[in-house]
């Protein structure tokens, strides 16, 4: 044998013996070596088995590197060419060693390997896409994906298992989520053609090589298709699948019917809603309607009222002489009716009636010329203080800034008492009643228009409620306090010739309902109660002089109240300055008279 071939089988086996395992050879199974296998011939290696040839059948793509090397050796050891030679003869007997041979080239180099073991002629590319007749899922499908698995680049599907019926949820979606992401490293180069007989040109290559990889497209296609087709029947065949598939459907069917009877719900309180507000809305408008109607009988009372009242003032105005004393010139006359005209429209019917009554309690021309003219000033005063309210609110408005309102004393018991006072007088249905009630109020409820609270309508409702709330005994203070106000008011007859009616301008103050008695200078008691020059009835128990009464009176003739119309509050300056008083202490003179009269008269 030539030395260089020699050389070159030493070197063989050397190779093969390097890295070999020498201590798995006890454990290690001698596969058996058929006629046929032995009969290989090397020129066809792309039809051979490669792992049958290096006695690794039963291990194929598991073998490790370990496992070839030590395959390798003990072939080689026993198919070397000079061992066959040294044993039979024969130099020629090398055709299974070649074999063995390409084999080792094959398994060795991880890309052939890969390209042999993707066209592995033993693998069983048949996969199931259907169940028969008592076939349980799990023993026909997970083989299947167990086989399948070899090819995954993704290490984790290697362990991904099928599992069973008593696998979870999150189980099941993690298993096929996996497999829906795979992606096989199956090549099939391994497949590619050598025509014989085609000449080595460059065109002839190009080709061919077009052919191949054309070729390769398509299975690799095909296989894809294959192992798609096998996962969506598994997930059509598995029971779990159908049975999370049939809660999802209960479950949207639940969903769907609570949202349908939900609609129907909402639709049956909506209908129930519109009924409800259409029968609200029917009751509201015939209470509205009845309201209307009563407001409407209402107004035209208190109309009727009105007109009665004016027409007994006027009467009283007419008999009495237009309230003038005797020989009153016809511009006098003129005039007293101008303002008399004034006063009626102006005033609303409450006043009205308070004016009536007082008239109706004073006897004599001075007397009622005296209601008249007090009637007058107050008139004056509202208009004033309406006049002063509108005037401040324009600036404010007019400058930006916001009025800051006074904080507003608690109610003090003139102010109850008139309440008490305006509620009876001004009963429920009558037209803006609250409203009155607060006007009445503040106008009876203080000393004088300047020192009112502004009471308004929700206070006067509110003061109410909680007079209503209070308890028995503070219910009945309160009726008690107003009772005795109403006491100290009686009027009482002037003493007066029916028919004399001399040249005088007397006038006799009223201030409202509730006002405070202010404290009189201390001076000589006066003469016995009586009746004066003038016909006033002096009070019980007088403090003033008969010169300051006198005083008083001559002042009431020498500042009329017509030269006053501008500027009331001037004239009672006027005459407290002539006296020798405060203006306060000649009011309270004023009330004190008109209370005589009241109480001598015996009337309200």
């Amino acid at each position: 044998m030539p030395f260089f071939f020699k050389k070159k089988t030493s070197w063989e086996l050397e190779a093969a013996l390097k890295g070999s395992d020498e201590d798995n050879d006890d454990a290690w199974v001698e596969e058996e070596e058929t006629p046929q296998l032995l009969a290989s011939n090397p020129d066809k290696w792309k039809t051979q088995d490669h792992y049958a040839i290096m006695g690794i059948a039963r291990l194929r793509w598991r073998a490790t590197d370990a496992d070839i090397k030590t395959a390798y050796r003990k072939k080689v050891l026993k198919h070397h060419p000079d061992k066959k030679a040294a044993a039979s003869g024969r130099t020629n007997d090398d055709a299974y060693f070649k074999c063995l041979q390409k084999a080792w080239e094959t398994l060795t180099d991880p890309s052939k390997r890969r390209q042999f073991d993707s066209c592995d002629p033993t693998f069983d590319e048949a996969l199931p896409l259907a169940l028969k007749k008592g076939q349980d899922f799990y023993e026909v499908f997970g083989p299947a994906f167990e086989k399948e698995a070899r090819f995954g680049k993704d290490p984790a599907i290697h362990s991904a298992k099928l599992g069973d019926d008593n696998s979870s949820r999150e189980e099941v979606e993690a298993f096929y989520q996996h497999w829906i992401q795979f992606d096989s490293w199956r090549t099939f180069e391994y497949m590619d053609e050598e025509e014989e007989g085609l000449d080595d040109s460059r065109e002839a290559k190009r080709w061919l090589d077009k052919k191949n990889r054309a070729n390769r497209s398509r299975l690799k296609k095909e296989d894809n298709q294959r192992v798609i087709k096998f996962i969506e029947v598994a997930m059509k065949l598995d029971p779990r699948i159908q049975r999370i598939k049939e809660e999802e459907k209960a479950a949207r069917e639940a969903k769907k019917y609570a949202k349908e009877n939900a609609g129907k719900k909402e639709a049956e309180e909506k209908k129930k809603a519109e009924e409800a507000a259409a029968a609200a809305a029917a009751i509201a408008a015939a209470e509205d309607k009845v309201r209307r109607e009563a407001e409407k009988k209402e107004k035209e009372a208190h109309k009727k009222m009105a007109r009665k009242t004016r027409n007994a003032i006027k009467a009283i105005f007419s008999e009495n002489g237009s309230f003038l004393v005797a020989k009153a010139t016809a511009s006098q006359l003129e005039e007293q009716q101008a303002k008399f005209d004034i006063l009626i429209e102006a005033s609303e019917l409450w006043q009205l009636e308070e004016f009536k009554e007082r008239l109706e309690a004073a006897k004599g021309a001075a007397a009622l010329n005296a209601v008249f003219e007090e009637e007058l000033s107050l008139l004056k005063e509202r208009q004033d203080a309406d006049a002063a309210k509108k005037a401040a609110a324009a600036a404010a408005a007019a400058s930006g800034n916001v009025v800051v309102k006074k904080a507003k004393a608690p109610w003090s018991s003139k102010e109850t008492t008139a309440l008490i006072k305006g509620v009876k007088n001004f009963p429920g249905g009558t037209v803006s009643r609250w409203e009155k009630i607060a006007e009445y109020v503040n106008l009876h409820g203080v000393d004088s228009p300047a020192d009112s609270n502004d009471r308004s309508a929700d206070e006067c409702i509110k003061k109410s409620k909680e007079m209503q709330d209070a308890s028995v005994a503070e219910r009945n203070a309160l009726q008690s306090a107003a009772a005795d106000t109403a006491a100290k008011k009686k009027a009482v007859d002037i003493k007066e010739k029916a028919t004399d009616r001399k040249e005088v301008n007397t006038d006799l103050a009223v201030p409202a309902v509730g006002s405070a008695k202010a404290a009189a200078k201390p001076a000589a008691p006066a003469a016995a109660a009586g009746t004066t020059a003038g016909g006033f009835i002096l009070p019980d128990n007088d403090k003033w002089t008969a010169a300051q009464q006198a005083a008083l009176e001559d002042g009431l003739k020498k500042y009329p109240a017509s030269q006053f119309s501008a500027a009331p509050a001037k004239r009672w300056e006027q005459i407290a300055s002539d006296i020798g008083m405060s203006t306060k202490d000649v009011k309270q003179r004023m009330k004190d008279l008109q209370d005589a009269i009241k109480k001598k008269s015996g009337k309200k």
